[in-house]
């Protein structure tokens, strides 16, 4: 009871690791055209955001041991909250000039709860679940498309309806989410990780593992594709494609987390069918054709068919990888996760901020921020790429692994 209890907090620490990811871009349109902030400054307030949490990474890996799950999760929602706060908070209160800085300090404290969350709630759910049960960590990243869902919802519908000059509300009433799950990880008895009898594989150990490089390789590349996707996919659509925001974003990233958190929660079920290493292929190289749609279809409604059908492409990459690790390094433990997150952070920072690079400065620049979306084909193309060689380098894995999807 303990377990499941534990297990459904995880669940809703991906949902506010959700909105604290999402919210921001969601306003990115709103930023243009209130406090005049470029193209390549919204990228870079990304970039921030993930940068800062490869740094949040390495010491959440260090300091979950040393201090204790339960005090390093209290402790990122809270920065969750206070994130939300500040992120409604100090454009009010700092002038025009200012408001850039204010946001890009808020990016480093959403970086400080989104980075503990990542790193030490996939490692928890993996232990209180039971070694290499597959349907407890995907079913964990399915929370955080429905997190989405729920965020791109409540945040379109709030500014359609709603005095654009009152937006700084959203934020505060988003605060509930973190703050609530903040409760639940502070009064729910913790399983650790490092209380299991068969301690997790050195750091060390890990990286001089084979198979581990090529693997870990795939979580900047699938960082960089999702990201990417995510944090521009909203503005694109107004700006590149001329949809009004509410119907924009409920067609097109709404649709496309609704069809991500499905595929997610359903993949156990009929895996036997699709075994995962085909389905990851197929996803990634299905990810690069709908970027390169969506920056060179000629029609509108064509270019958010392609940012829609994401939803079934993108679903199973970053989960996908994180799975097959567990697998080939079952004592993998709070070190192979959060080496995983570091290299998924890693390409969440990157990409978006190439796109908003290549996009340049001036946010009416409609051609370039095109051709940001179609540098954004590279990202899934690498993935893919990088998975030949990693099954090409790992054949007896592979089969190992291969037939024990099947017996699932």
């Amino acid at each position: 009871m303990n377990a499941t209890r534990l297990i459904r907090t995880c669940y809703l620490s991906y949902f506010s690791h959700a909105v604290i990811n999402l919210l921001p871009s969601l306003l990115f349109a709103l930023f243009t055209r209130n406090y005049g902030l470029s193209f390549e400054q919204l990228g870079r307030l990304v970039f921030i955001n993930f940068g800062t949490r490869f740094v949040v990474d390495i010491l959440g890996i260090v300091l979950a041991d040393r201090v204790g799950y339960r005090k390093c999760l209290v402790a990122a929602h809270g920065f969750a909250a206070l994130g939300l706060l500040m992120l409604g908070g100090l454009p009010q209160l700092l002038p025009v000039a200012s408001v850039y800085t204010g946001l890009m300090l808020t990016m480093v404290v959403f970086a400080a709860g989104g980075g503990l969350i990542q790193v030490l709630v996939n490692p928890i759910v993996n232990e209180a679940s039971g070694q290499l049960d597959e349907s407890a960590l995907i079913l964990l990243h399915s929370t955080y498309p429905w997190g989405c869902v729920m965020a791109i919802l409540g945040t379109t519908v709030a500014l359609h309806f709603t005095p654009e000059q009152v937006w700084y509300l959203i934020p505060f009433a988003w605060m509930a989410t973190p703050l609530y799950t903040l409760y639940r990880f502070a009064t729910t008895p913790m399983i650790e990780p490092r209380m299991r009898e068969t301690p997790g594989i050195p750091l060390r150990q890990l990286l001089r593992t084979r198979g581990f490089w090529t693997t870990a390789l795939l979580m900047p590349f699938v960082g960089m594709t999702e990201a990417s996707m995510g944090q521009w996919s909203s503005v694109f659509i107004e700006k590149a494609l001329g949809f009004p925001k509410i119907v924009g974003d409920l067609i097109g990233p709404c649709v496309a987390a609704i069809i991500k958190a499905i595929i997610r929660m359903t993949y156990p079920k009929w895996a036997h069918k699709f075994p995962r290493e085909k389905l990851l292929r197929i996803g990634s190289f299905g990810t690069m054709l709908c970027f390169v749609g969506a920056a060179l279809l000629p029609h509108p409604v064509l270019g958010l068919a392609a940012i829609t059908c994401t939803g079934f492409t993108i679903a199973m990459l970053w989960p996908g990888v994180l799975q097959r690790a567990a697998q080939r390094f079952p004592s993998g433990g709070t070190a192979l996760f959060g080496s995983l997150s570091l290299g998924g952070d890693m390409g969440c920072a990157i990409g978006p901020w190439i796109i908003g690079a290549v996009a340049g400065p001036d946010p009416e620049d409609v051609t370039r921020l095109r051709g940001g979306m179609l540098a954004g084909a590279l990202f899934p193309l690498a993935y893919f790429i990088t998975l030949l060689i990693d099954q090409h380098r790992n054949k007896p894995l592979k089969k190992s692994l291969k037939e024990k999807d099947h017996v699932n």
